[in-house]
């Protein structure tokens, strides 16, 4: 399922554009609403519905002691997602005009609690730095998840996005 936005300054139709050039099929869009889009703090904040079918989560075998869980490795995914949702609406990065992103280094990944299964995750990354080309961009970024009002995962991440310049395997 494609997020949908929940402000005035996510236009809906670039937010589909987004989802359907992203360099993951939707199953892999880890983020379900688009609530604050703000250019000029560069901040992006959404919600993701942890009732939803998760890739890893819904594979834990659970017990008392393991409870079920958002993996961290989805946790991570969200990051990614919110990191190229700065580079499309921040900075025009266009998947279908030649644009691609990666993860470049996690500097700090702090997973403060489970985020369990069921509340809903409020989703926040901030820019902290950018450097800006015309075929490449590099955006550093902290992260804030919360779950009932507490803080579940907290980072500081980079992430490269380039333009037409394929990377040899």
């Amino acid at each position: 399922m494609a997020p949908t936005s929940a402000t005035p300054d996510c236009d809906p139709e670039e937010l589909e554009r987004f989802s359907k050039t992203f360099l993951y099929r939707e199953a892999g869009i880890l983020l379900d609403t688009v609530t604050r889009l703000d250019r000029a703090a560069k901040v992006i904040e959404g919600r993701l519905d942890t009732n939803r079918n998760l890739p890893l989560a819904g594979e834990q075998r659970t017990s008392d002691v393991h409870p079920g869980h958002v993996a961290g490795a989805e946790l991570l995914q969200v990051t990614g997602i919110l990191g190229c949702l700065h580079a499309w609406f921040f900075y025009g990065c266009r998947w279908d005009e030649g644009w691609a992103g990666f993860g470049n280094r996690i500097h700090r990944a702090d997973f403060k609690t489970l985020a369990h299964l069921g509340p809903p995750l409020s989703l926040r990354s901030e820019e902290t730095r950018a450097r800006v080309g015309p075929r490449r961009l590099v955006l550093r970024f902290t992260f804030q998840f919360e779950q009932e009002g507490r803080v579940v995962y907290t980072g500081d991440q980079t992430a490269m996005f380039m333009k037409d310049q394929p990377l040899a395997p």
